[in-house]
């Protein structure tokens, strides 16, 4: 069992000379704006630092990357096809940086994928998600370190609010319980006026609006915690539907605003995601030998 940024060198190609990529992986988004805004700013800040590295992008997502081509006539890889053009191109050295948040069922594909494609190629890495240690065992506390850097870099926007709300994804996947970690780290930062919630998982609105009452809060911005401002958080999140959250919210009493700006565009998203790129590049040209 691994942990951290997997490597794998194949025994077989040793003598192959070291042709390096890097494969930039993401759930991707049909909404082109918030996709330039956030994939492809993480993307392009990857690029300026590896200016003489091949850098390539790919979404899991088939909807997606069909919508998209239908829309625009832009052609995304599935990881699966963007390994193999890789390969037939001569790259034989391989890191994966994957731009999830948690190590939940996307992060778990990509491990899929890393097993079933490294023995095609010389060396292959991937990286952690955004979130993935919790400072145990000498570790760092990523969570910590996020909360620490994006809420600081928010400040002057949440200074005015009562209470905010922090909107993530969830999962079906035992990784949902990062969400309780995130809100224990909160009340450590002694920041207990911010609330983490979820979509798709636990906690969800219903369990926060008890506390917001309980606790007096009548202003509240909606934050979110996606890589993209797609459509969980134009629809879902902050929509004009009657059962957005904002509105549901608003029912409630509260007053509510919305940051509709993804992690992608954030700098501590760009600046961690930079330092997985390193994690997994290093150890890819790293000589074992």
């Amino acid at each position: 069992m691994e942990i951290g940024t997997l490597v794998y060198e194949n025994p077989a190609m040793q003598n192959l000379p070291d042709k390096d990529a890097i494969l930039v992986i993401s759930f991707g988004t049909t909404q082109k704006q918030a996709r330039n805004n956030a994939i492809e700013n993480i993307i392009n800040k990857i690029r300026q630092a590896y200016p003489t590295v091949r850098i390539a992008a790919a979404f899991t997502s088939h909807i997606v990357i069909r919508r998209i081509k239908e829309k625009e006539g832009l052609c995304y890889n599935t990881p699966e096809k963007a390994l193999e053009l890789l390969r037939q191109e001569g790259y034989t050295r391989i890191a994966i940086v994957t731009l999830d948040i948690i190590p939940g069922i996307e992060y778990t594909y990509k491990q899929k994928v890393f097993l079933n494609y490294k023995a095609m190629f010389k060396k292959m890495t991937i990286a952690v998600p955004l979130l993935y240690w919790m400072g145990q065992k000498g570790h760092p506390d990523d969570i910590m370190d996020v909360f620490q850097s994006l809420l600081a870099e928010l400040a002057q926007k949440i200074k005015d609010y009562d209470a905010v709300l922090i909107f993530a994804h969830g999962t079906l996947h035992p990784a949902n319980a990062y969400y309780s970690v995130i809100q224990d780290r909160l009340v450590q930062m002694k920041k207990k006026q911010v609330y983490v919630y979820t979509v798709d998982g636990w906690p969800n609105l219903a369990t926060i609006i008890p506390k917001l009452k309980g606790n007096g809060y009548k202003k509240l911005l909606l934050i979110p915690f996606m890589i993209v401002a797609g459509e969980h958080v134009c629809q879902d999140m902050a929509g004009q539907s009657a059962d957005s959250h904002r509105a549901i919210l608003e029912r409630e009493g509260f007053v509510v605003d919305s940051y509709l700006h993804g992690l992608g565009e954030s700098a501590t998203a760009c600046r961690s995601f930079l330092a997985r790129t390193e994690q997994a590049y290093s150890k890819l040209i790293k000589d074992t030998k």
